[in-house]
């Protein structure tokens, strides 16, 4: 398939993936998108994807070269709607296709022409937790294939607190205040007279750090309902350690740890590419709250980031009080859908409307509640899902 002057090519089988590794990464490390690069998509895909799930992987060449690629994956939604999907939004935020820098428009033109002819065709692409700025759901909407072009929404942006990472780690510990950078010395001191140390994971430790993450994790969501990192049960450690494997040797998969007297009471997973670095989940034992181990670590990785030569920090979805405390920006993300124009449109948009309504009552609350009041709403939320 061409489009113009570029190549395009719709992969849809796992095997056929391998090849385009060293490429892909290229396109992540340019777009500084972590949750992109190959060996964390193919380890999704391998081990996570919906049963009925198929890859729809579109390739962008110009004349041989890799300048474009969208890993989406297919499944028959409700009434047989076709949807089309980036994988990972159940772990982390901050999805889209891969482009060349600065030919983002041209790769989301030869994208909605391969998704036009695809099979099946598509009745709904959805990107999830994509950067606001990006052009993509315009893009793809504006270039469609045909006479209708599709309906496009953003229906829920969701603030991510971030540190950019600009001069020194020491400047940006006096920027915290002189009761931050306290209470990080006497919590370092309580954790070395407890005989504990932070830690960085290695491929030598990588499973057992992982089964201390997931464990971790488990025990601080016991009494808070379900955690999309604990549902897909033993596929998650497979699909870590599979990812981790590939990754860790370069320092792109990083599982931080805090360790009493060789017992892992925080875990910390990071992500990173081209200089973002990206907080994907974590897990701590409430029994050693008085060391606030969650601070100690969080600082630590922040200084290693910064030893690292990396330029930004992105903590996760959430304003939560924690991660505001390290903070000094903050990089949205946004839910969008394209809604084909065909026979189904009228099915798609009855069952996304009220998707669409409940993204919008969730961005009017937080503009109008106080964070207490919003944290109320959360934990009878989490009491009713009990």
């Amino acid at each position: 398939m061409s489009s113009g002057a570029l190549e395009v090519e719709l992969i849809d089988e796992l095997g056929a993936l391998a090849g385009l590794r060293p490429e892909w990464d290229g396109l992540a490390v340019a777009d500084a998108l972590p949750l992109m690069a190959p060996d964390w998509v193919i380890a999704w895909l391998e081990h996570l994807a919906p049963a009925d799930a198929v890859p729809r992987v579109v390739c962008v060449r110009e004349r041989g070269a890799l300048i474009g690629l969208a890993p989406f994956y297919v499944r028959e939604g409700r009434r047989g709607r076709i949807d089309y999907r980036l994988p990972g939004i159940e772990l982390a935020a901050r999805l889209a296709p891969l482009a060349a820098p600065g030919r983002e428009w041209e790769v989301a033109g030869a994208i909605a022409g391969a998704l036009a002819g695809a099979s099946p065709r598509p009745d709904l692409v959805a990107l999830e937790g994509m950067p606001p700025e990006s052009c993509w759901l315009a893009a793809l909407r504006e270039l469609w294939p045909g006479r209708v072009r599709p309906f496009a929404r953003t229906y829920h942006v969701h603030g991510c607190p971030t540190v950019t990472l600009a001069g020194t780690y020491e400047s940006w510990l006096s920027s915290r205040g002189a009761s931050f950078r306290k209470n990080l010395r006497r919590r370092g001191r309580m954790l070395e007279a407890e005989g504990g140390a932070l830690r960085l994971g290695t491929p030598e430790t990588l499973e057992a750090d992982v089964a201390s993450l997931l464990e971790l994790h488990a025990g601080r969501w016991r009494e808070r309902g379900e955690s999309s990192l604990l549902t897909p049960g033993e596929r998650m450690p497979a699909m870590l350690i599979q990812a981790g494997r590939a990754l860790t040797p370069s320092g792109r998969f990083r599982v931080w740890l805090a360790e009493v007297e060789g017992r892992p009471i925080w875990a910390n997973l990071f992500l990173s590419a081209g200089g973002e670095l990206l907080a994907v989940n974590s897990g701590w034992d409430e029994e050693y709250a008085r060391l606030s181990p969650p601070l100690l670590g969080m600082a630590r990785a922040i200084e290693d980031a910064y030893a690292r030569g990396e330029r930004r920090l992105d903590i996760g979805i959430g304003d939560d009080s924690f991660k505001l405390q390290f903070a000094n920006g903050n990089a949205p993300v946004a839910w969008g859908i394209l809604a084909v124009a065909n026979r189904r449109l009228a099915a798609t948009a009855a069952r996304t409307a009220p998707m669409l309504a409940s993204g919008a009552v969730r961005d009017a609350a937080k503009r109008t509640l106080t964070p207490e009041q919003i944290e109320r709403l959360r934990g009878a939320r989490r009491k009713l899902a009990r």
